[in-house]
């Protein structure tokens, strides 16, 4: 009896939660019918989110029982002058404070795009607890926040030679330094993720102060507050070898709205193939994993102008787990198939 009662209250809270999923989607499409698709948010684009969810939401820290190590490079639109390209290493893991279980982490984060350079270095804290034969998690990641800009490289075509002395200097626009020049703030990222054997969904907020930078005197720029919501289910084929694990993720700092929905399947749950759908985008994801390693490699096809731009995106992730000493991480051991 108390089997078949626990196994109803999974179905049931499975029900709700795939509910309450229903009701994000129709809230986010909602809030933002009629935004167009655009890629002016701070934080970066990566196709192989699922792999890089503690970039984008700080719960997840300590999702795995092992020490993680993963690695991540993006080159985006290749051939297209000023394209972005993305790095970061995020380190964490499980660590138990008595009987409270959580995870901390370390995320190093930057960017370059066009003259602009963007950097993030963030500690995360995730408090976790057993919730309904899954893993509620927590999070917050505290950090600094930075933006440079290199105005030595800007180009004002023939206005130096159509003009001479003080009056090219006084026709050039005084908001675009002349120099190298950036700033720095203090940056808050939270989030809460769920993670169960057959499903799992998080909802983070960054940048939730909205740090602002002084690049020069007269100079400044911000980073808006951004939200993300993500949600995906592991299906378990006949084949006790392969598995399905459909997915969306949704980005949103509601001036700009992306949104990827990814049909996957892993085999012997060593090699991984999928593909992708961004709107304007569509992407080819392989990924093995041998012992402690794991690799994925994704490209990007581009569609409609983007395709007479440049010739894709590439992005290759790397990820090494060591495992822990039990006793100092605790008995803490739900896993889910999600972070095997």
């Amino acid at each position: 009896m108390a089997r078949k009662a626990l196994a109803y209250t999974i179905y049931a809270f499975g029900r709700r939660c795939f509910f309450v999923m229903k009701r994000l989607l129709f809230f986010f499409i909602l809030c933002l019918a009629g935004v167009t698709n655009a890629s002016a948010q701070y934080d970066a684009q990566i196709s192989q989110y699922f792999l890089a969810m503690g970039y984008y939401n700080p719960a997840f820290a300590g999702g795995y029982r092992e020490l993680n190590v993963f690695g991540l490079h993006r080159q985006q639109w290749v051939g297209m002058p000023g394209a972005p390209q993305t790095s970061f290493i995020l380190i964490d893991m499980p660590y138990a404070l008595g009987k409270i279980h959580t995870g901390i982490g370390l995320t190093l984060h930057t960017e370059t795009i066009g003259l602009f350079s963007n950097s993030t270095l963030g500690g995360q804290f995730a408090w976790k607890r057993d919730f309904l034969g899954g893993t509620l998690s927590v999070g917050v990641q505290i950090g600094l926040v930075s933006v440079a800009f290199d105005g030595s490289k800007v180009d004002f075509g023939d206005l130096k030679e159509q003009e001479s002395g003080n009056d090219a200097a006084a026709s050039q626009d005084e908001a675009i330094p002349q120099a190298e020049v950036n700033g720095m703030a203090l940056d808050l990222n939270a989030g809460i993720y769920f993670t169960h054997r057959k499903f799992y969904m998080g909802f983070a907020s960054s940048h939730i102060l909205e740090p602002q930078m002084e690049l020069e005197e007269n100079i400044s720029t911000y980073i808006g507050r951004a939200f993300n919501l993500t949600a995906g289910y592991n299906i378990q084929l006949k084949n006790s070898l392969l598995e399905l694990q459909p997915s969306v993720f949704m980005k949103t700092d509601l001036q700009s709205f992306q949104m990827d929905v990814t049909a996957r399947a892993v085999y012997n749950k060593m090699f991984s193939g999928g593909i992708s759908w961004r709107g304007y985008e569509a992407v080819v994801m392989l990924g093995a994993s041998f012992a402690n390693i794991e690799v994925g490699y994704a490209y990007d096809f581009p569609t409609g102008a983007l395709l007479k731009a440049g010739s894709g995106s590439h992005e290759l992730t790397l990820r090494y787990k060591v495992k822990l000493n039990k006793a100092k991480t605790g008995d803490y051991r739900h896993k889910s198939v999600r972070i095997l």
